[in-house]
Formats: structure tokens, C-alpha cells, sequence
């Protein structure tokens, strides 16, 4: 192969590579949704709490990670709807002593001990400060939460890459069987 074809094939690549690299890496798949009240999630006033300091407290995407399987970081989450292509990356979540909930980043995390929804038995009421779970039965909050299952998609530099390798070792089997 001439150095010309080989200069002219490498600037394609850097322009195809240039020029891609802007897409998206990941694709949103939707998973199923919750509200920060559902049944099944722990009430902050249950008497098995009553000497601790509340029940866990759950960022959205841990929230997620425990009704649909998998780790936190599979998840993102929205306020918006099932749409994929609405993602806000915005929570509900149940505030202590705060009435209503609040809407939070979906990985916001205020836990009392680092844990816990609570101290259960002293925290300012109406303080938005207060220790927050996106899945707690305390006050009826907002709406619902929307979870999507992240999937990597390889960036267009990775497929640019294999091409690029993929030449270079035909280009070697074809000089080894001359």
C-alpha cells in the first residue's frame, strides 16, 4: 500500500472520529416505576424504629436498585413519565417532618448517620434539611418515580478503532501470504 493511500486513509479515520465523538454512550430502557409511599416500603413511624434512628433511608437510584434488581448505578430516574427521551434525572423523595416531599437530583442522599430516615423521635418539622428517603411511607408525596436501566453503548471512537485494527491486520495477512 502507498504512504499516500495510508496518509489519506488515516485522515478519513481522524475526521470519522472527529466528527462522531459528540453521541451519546448509553440508551435508556424503562424498567417499571414507584411512589415514595407505596405499600411495601418502611414506615418511618413503625415501632421496631421507635429506639433506632428510622428505617434505611434510599437515594433514587438505590430506591431502583432495590424494587428492580441490580446495583444503583443501572439505573437513572425521572419525575417526568416513562419516556425515555423525557429523563430529568430528578427524584420524589419523602423529607422527615417535611409535609408533601420534595423533588432532588436522583442521587441526592441526606441520611441521618449516613443511613438511616430519621432520628425518629427529634427533627425540626418543615425543615427541607431533614433526613431523605426516595422509599419510605411517611407523608403522600408528589408522583411518581420512573426507572430506566442504563445500557453503555460503545462510542463511535471504539468502532473507529476496531475498523482502523481490523485494516492493519489484513493488511499484514495479505503481505505474509504474497
Amino acid at each position: 500500500m502507498s504512504i499516500s493511500r495510508v496518509v489519506k486513509a488515516l485522515a478519513g479515520a481522524a475526521l470519522f472520529l472527529g466528527l462522531s465523538s459528540a453521541h451519546a454512550a448509553a440508551t435508556y430502557t424503562f424498567i417499571g416505576q414507584w411512589n415514595v409511599y407505596d405499600p411495601g416500603a418502611p414506615e418511618w413511624n413503625d415501632p421496631a424504629y421507635a429506639s433506632t434512628n428510622g428505617p434505611l433511608a434510599y437515594t433514587a437510584q438505590e430506591a431502583a436498585a432495590l424494587l428492580f434488581g441490580g446495583s444503583a448505578s443501572d439505573y437513572v430516574i425521572s419525575t417526568v413519565d416513562n419516556n425515555p427521551l423525557n429523563v430529568d434525572f430528578q427524584a420524589w423523595y419523602a423529607v422527615i417532618g417535611y409535609e408533601g416531599g420534595a423533588k432532588f437530583a436522583q442521587d441526592y442522599s441526606n441520611k441521618y448517620d449516613g443511613l438511616y430516615y430519621g432520628p425518629v423521635d427529634s427533627f425540626t418539622v418543615g425543615n427541607i434539611n431533614n433526613a431523605a428517603s426516595a422509599y419510605v411511607r411517611d407523608y403522600l408525596v408528589g408522583g411518581f418515580n420512573y426507572a430506566f436501566r442504563v445500557t453503555a453503548v460503545p462510542e463511535p471512537e471504539t468502532y473507529g478503532l476496531l475498523m482502523a485494527g481490523l485494516g492493519l491486520v489484513l493488511m499484514r495477512r495479505k503481505k505474509s501470504n504474497s
